[in-house]
């Protein structure tokens, strides 16, 4: 139940915009301890309907009990923006370099969760405007250019380029 209503504070603005963080600080709070708890903080974050959840995401990024590390907690952050299809679309492309950036910090990290969630999200390039498949292509490529790309996000990225 408290995490359905957080899904629901999570995305409001204006005069519910305290009562959002009041609620998330609060869940935070109880659930730092706990990282199942903590991964669906993360998540309900990256999934919330504000106008400005990626530089949220961007910030939830760098937060202290965050880290690539763990497939569980990143998943839970990145799978859930990428899945906020119109802040990871928007057409200033700042959600698909986002993506591109972390994933090419996760793939030294953990290749196979990196070519998992390019799977997810940039692979389907072909099936947009031209604006945002070039976006996204440009993203593929760069991942494919990166010094000791992983054999996983490799094959993926190669494969989502032809």
């Amino acid at each position: 139940d408290k995490l359905a209503a957080l899904n629901l504070l999570a995305s409001m603005t204006g005069e519910g915009a305290g009562a959002r963080d009041a609620a998330l600080e609060k869940f935070y709070e109880e659930a730092k301890d706990d990282p199942l708890r903590l991964n669906m903080w993360f998540s309900v974050q990256a999934g919330a309907d504000l106008p400005d959840v990626l530089d949220r995401v961007v910030k939830l990024s760098e937060h202290p009990d965050f880290t690539l590390k763990n497939p569980n907690r990143s998943r839970s952050l990145i799978f859930s923006f990428v899945s906020n299809l119109a802040p990871f679309h928007d057409e200033n492309g700042k959600g698909y370099e986002f993506i591109g950036e972390i994933l090419a910090k996760l793939d030294k990290i953990n290749g196979i969760n990196a070519a998992r969630i390019t799977a997810k999200c940039l692979i389907g390039w072909k099936k947009f405007n031209d604006k945002r498949a070039s976006l996204m292509k440009a993203q593929l490529e760069m991942l494919k250019a990166q010094p000791g790309v992983s054999d996983d996000l490799l094959e993926i990225v190669t494969k989502g380029l032809k």
